[in-house]
């Protein structure tokens, strides 16, 4: 993503005589010459001033000094330089008080997310020696880090994140910090955490990440059902930057008792959808030491299951986090290989209006039936709709 369109905004927001610069994560990461996923504007322009310049804009947080801006079909954060009134919740301010550029990056959270960095000059501004700590890799809390965890409790989680996908340590007070205050992460909503928690999964450094939470005392207190063994890191190790969180979920849990699991996906609050799945991934896994023990019947019914592509992935990693060859998933992959998908979910050879045909009274014995012509089928022993009918008619009386 490039910043034309945020600093196109910049410009207007100039051209108006407002104060206005990128900042946050775009600028930690155009620092690291990394290309920013997203830009956020900073700005002296109160938010009635911003919906007046620009046509197009949303008010998702005006009490906070926060407003889109679309512009050419993207939304841009646009907010007011502010100071945030006393934290009584653990989340949000009561109230704000708008103020200049050096007091905003002061209520911000980590020194690297508090740069600034003018487009016009092309120069970074840094009250908070934020790059110092980018070419140190460290991750250090603005200020007293106890206070800002106070503000927004996310943050314990927030700290963890960043050290575990940008790989820096998290500086000893911070990490105090971290560990004294990982009991108050009860105050963030379920939502929030389940939140921080996929985003640790699935940004690249899962293994480190959740390390990081078992030595800050944190995994007891968000997950305690999942127990942490150097078989669990090494499975970690191999969840990719980018995965479903469903999935990166289901290799973390993996060794978790099922009910257990039910626990974390319902108190987290998981889709419907994306519990099933992890449940799905857990409950199936076992499966996989079957597969060549199989009747044909039963193994095609075991290719159905939703997205088998993250169960035969499950399968591998588990195998080989446990210093074990993927036998099983590899005769798994073989054969799914070499079924075609109409040889997997074949056309029926026989339906229940053909049992009503055949002078059968519809009940419990039509999914007995079907359920039989079916597996012969499968097996390959049933070819046409003609054999299939005679084998009904030879093995059941109507």
């Amino acid at each position: 993503m490039k910043p034309d369109s945020a600093i196109t905004i910049i410009e207007e927001l100039r051209r108006h005589g407002h104060e206005a610069y990128l900042v946050g994560g775009c600028v930690r990461d155009m620092v690291m010459n990394i290309e920013p996923a997203d830009y956020d504007i900073a700005t002296s322009a109160h938010p009635e001033e911003i919906v007046r310049i620009f046509p197009r804009t949303e008010s998702i947080g005006a009490q906070f000094g926060v407003v889109l801006v679309i512009h050419r079909g993207k939304p841009y954060e646009v907010a007011t330089f502010r100071s945030d009134e006393a934290y009584v919740d653990g989340r949000r301010p009561t109230g704000v008080v708008f103020t200049d550029a050096k007091q905003d990056v002061q209520r911000r959270d980590f020194t690297i997310n508090g740069l600034l960095y003018d487009p016009t000059a092309k120069r970074v501004i840094d009250y908070v020696n934020g790059q110092a700590d980018i070419q140190a890799k460290i991750v250090r809390a603005i200020g007293d880090p106890h206070a800002r965890f106070e503000e927004d409790k996310l943050r314990i989680l927030r700290a963890i994140r960043f050290g575990a996908r940008l790989g820096y340590t998290i500086e000893p007070a911070t990490w105090n910090a971290v560990r004294a205050m990982a009991p108050n992460i009860h105050q963030v909503s379920s939502e929030r955490i389940r939140e921080e928690l996929t985003r640790i999964l699935t940004e690249g450094q899962a293994a480190r990440g959740f390390r990081m939470l078992e030595e800050s005392g944190l995994h007891a207190q968000v997950i305690p059902e999942f127990q942490w063994t150097e078989h669990m890191e090494r499975s970690l190790a191999f969840v990719k930057r980018g995965a479903p969180p469903d999935f990166a979920m289901g290799v973390l849990l993996h060794h978790t008792p099922i009910e257990d699991v039910q626990h974390v996906v319902e108190r987290l609050k998981f889709s419907r959808a994306e519990m099933h799945h992890v449940l799905a991934l857990v409950e199936s896994l076992p499966r996989f030491s079957q597969v060549r023990e199989m009747p044909l019947s039963v193994l095609k019914r075991f290719f159905r299951l939703d997205r088998f592509q993250d169960h035969l992935e499950l399968a591998r990693i588990h195998a080989v986090a446990g210093n074990e060859e993927p036998l099983d998933y590899a005769y798994a992959l073989e054969k799914r290989r070499a079924w075609a998908d109409e040889e997997i979910w074949p056309w029926p050879l026989v339906t229940g209006d053909d049992l009503v045909v055949l002078g059968f009274a519809p009940g419990p014995r039509f999914k007995q039936i079907l359920t039989q012509v079916e597996d012969e089928q499968l097996e390959g022993r049933l070819m046409n709709r003609e054999a299939a009918l005679e084998f009904v008619k030879n093995r059941w009386s109507a």
